[in-house]
């Protein structure tokens, strides 16, 4: 038995690296499952899409799975806003000779449920969705000013659309 709740793990294809953690108390097996089975159809897109050049080596991303508490401690530390928020993500660039760690994403299970919910979006497609919104983040996109936002938004319909997902803007 996992007394902490907690999960680590690592998902590694010849492309990308992802190491993750989760709170398993927060989250739902299911749901981590079917992150899983479509993570590296979605990180291919995003890199196929986004038309940043990337070195020619593994790329490597830290998720945590979590939940508002963690989230706003994050968010008031680095944002000085002391509320809770979908998805948060920290860019790094560090490269070692065979691998380029792109950053930290973290999510917050209850926003994202409570958000699904009201938005009446199915949670799996939300996730994916602020999956794709944190690794943009990662790449340098932003959605600071009406036409960075613009730009971001329809990369991610986009990349939603080769999943078959709705464009979550609507």
């Amino acid at each position: 038995m996992n007394i902490t709740g907690e999960d680590y793990r690592i998902w590694e294809n010849d492309k990308f690296i992802v190491e993750c953690s989760i709170d398993l108390i927060l989250w739902d097996k299911k749901t981590i499952t079917n992150f899983q089975e479509n993570l590296y159809k979605i990180l291919d897109l995003i890199c196929k899409k986004s038309n940043i050049i990337l070195p020619n080596i593994k790329k490597s991303i830290s998720l945590s799975f979590s939940g508002d508490k963690k989230i706003i401690e994050l968010n008031y530390f680095y944002r000085n806003l002391n509320s809770s928020t979908n998805v948060l993500s920290f860019p790094s660039y560090f490269k070692s000779n065979d691998e380029l760690f792109l950053g930290d994403i973290i999510f917050s299970n209850e926003t994202i449920k409570k958000e699904a919910t009201r938005d009446k979006k199915n949670l799996n497609n939300h996730l994916i969705h602020l999956f794709i919104h944190g690794v943009l983040h990662l790449l340098g996109y932003d959605h600071k000013t009406v036409q960075e936002a613009k730009k971001m938004e329809a990369l991610e319909i986009e990349i939603l659309n080769n999943l078959q997902i709705d464009n979550p803007y609507k």
